[in-house]
């Protein structure tokens, strides 16, 4: 079978047109990465809520179409499939091109974090003053919270600590400044 029976008789073109014009825009989406381009042609809202969604994006349309078109054509012309049996299976070569990118897209929402510490967090861990906290005034604290040492704002409730004094913290004021006393 040469390259035009292959590709192009028997209906084969739909299966390769549609992977052909996918595998392009793919590679067009990879050399925009290597440039410094978007990628994707997704502007990034900030919303961090909608990362379920870019399965429906430009990525996940590509990846759909790839999976649907090159596992539709080798379907048809290797496993003896009629033209309908070959697209539903391109059709599950799709979706699971689909869900590899959505555990893709997942995997990577789920790297990333905001880096803020709730205070009331602190509460009860002990620590060690950074600047001295004045008997009437506010010094600063270092504590370790879920794994991370972390700075916070503290106060003594009266009592002046000098730096480098061992602290527990005993409260959280609702602006952040946590209350602490000698451990």
């Amino acid at each position: 079978m040469n390259l035009q029976e292959l590709l192009f008789d028997d209906g084969a073109i739909w299966f390769f047109g549609i992977a052909a014009i996918a595998s392009l825009l793919f590679i067009l989406t990879i050399a925009m990465l290597f440039m410094g381009g978007d990628g994707g042609f997704d502007a990034d809202t900030g919303d961090a809520s909608d990362g379920a969604f870019k399965v429906l994006s430009l990525q996940g349309i590509v990846g759909f179409s790839m999976g649907w078109g090159w596992g539709g054509l080798a379907a048809f012309r290797n496993l003896d499939l009629t033209w309908p049996q070959s697209a539903l299976f391109g059709l599950v070569i799709g979706t699971a091109f689909l869900w590899l990118l959505w555990l893709g897209f997942k995997a990577m929402h789920d790297l990333t974090g905001d880096g803020n510490i709730d205070p009331n967090d602190a509460i009860g861990t002990e620590g060690t003053v950074t600047i001295a906290i004045p008997s009437e005034g506010s010094g600063r604290i270092s504590v370790v919270v879920r794994d991370r040492q972390r700075e916070f704002k503290a106060v003594a409730n009266g009592k002046a600590v000098a730096t480098r004094t061992a602290i527990r913290v005993v409260a959280s004021r609702g602006d952040g400044t946590l209350e602490v006393e000698p451990a």
